[in-house]
């Protein structure tokens, strides 16, 4: 129980606070015109020469940092309507991270991009699913990816609440404890240096991104 009440007071700590984080303002407002007919991004040649490998340009510089899904139907870039440049991306099925993951993640923060980190889990995540049944994968490397996952499941899935969506906002908020685990770089920088965390989720039909201030219990 202790360990559950950590884990949901952290979503609802890190989001409150990552909220005013004027990187996620912009992001707020990019998923509010995706959430339309469509969406067009402009000036796509000079974009590509602006952010051409230095010295004859400043190279990339991307204030958001996305750990994301590998779902076809959650295209980080899309559901934010950011241009090239914008997001630094990192994707795995479940969005969890192994060692490269990890290794990702501190290689944009050694680089001082990253001036906000988005977990972005999403409705009907496969890899949730399959973590949620018995048993193992015939593929060692899914197995692993799935005993991941199910580290995240704590206690039982409320009465009357789908459970799958349940513990897919579960383990978006113990990503973020998995995270500062594993990478003393990443807890220097959500703890010290006070690096805004958003924990969100997709929703596949309307195309909206809740942020997950509590995971309710």
């Amino acid at each position: 129980m202790r360990r559950i009440a950590f884990v949901l007071s952290l979503a609802c700590a890190l989001s409150l606070s990552a909220q005013t984080s004027p990187d996620w303002k912009v992001l707020e407002k990019g998923n509010k015109d995706f959430q339309g007919k469509a969406i067009s991004f402009e000036d796509l040649i000079y974009t590509r020469d602006k952010l051409a490998p230095p010295p004859a340009t400043n190279g990339q510089n991307p204030r958001v940092t996305v750990l994301s899904c590998s779902d076809s139907r959650v295209p980080p870039e899309l559901v934010f309507k950011q241009n090239l440049g914008g997001i630094f991306l990192v994707r795995s099925a479940g969005n969890v991270t192994d060692a490269d993951g990890v290794a990702s993640i501190e290689y944009a923060l050694s680089k001082k991009w990253t001036k906000l980190l988005v977990i972005l889990a999403h409705e009907k995540c496969g890899a949730v699913e399959e973590a949620m049944k018995p048993g193992e994968s015939p593929s060692p490397n899914v197995t692993a990816l799935l005993r991941q996952i199910r580290g995240s499941f704590v206690g039982p899935c409320p009465q009357g609440q789908d459970c799958w969506e349940y513990r897919t906002k579960q383990n978006a908020a113990y990503t973020v404890v998995d995270l500062k685990r594993n990478s003393e770089i990443i807890r220097k920088a959500i703890d010290v240096d006070k690096l805004p965390v958003v924990i969100a989720y997709y929703e596949l039909k309307s195309g909206k991104v809740i942020v997950l201030g509590k995971i309710n219990n």
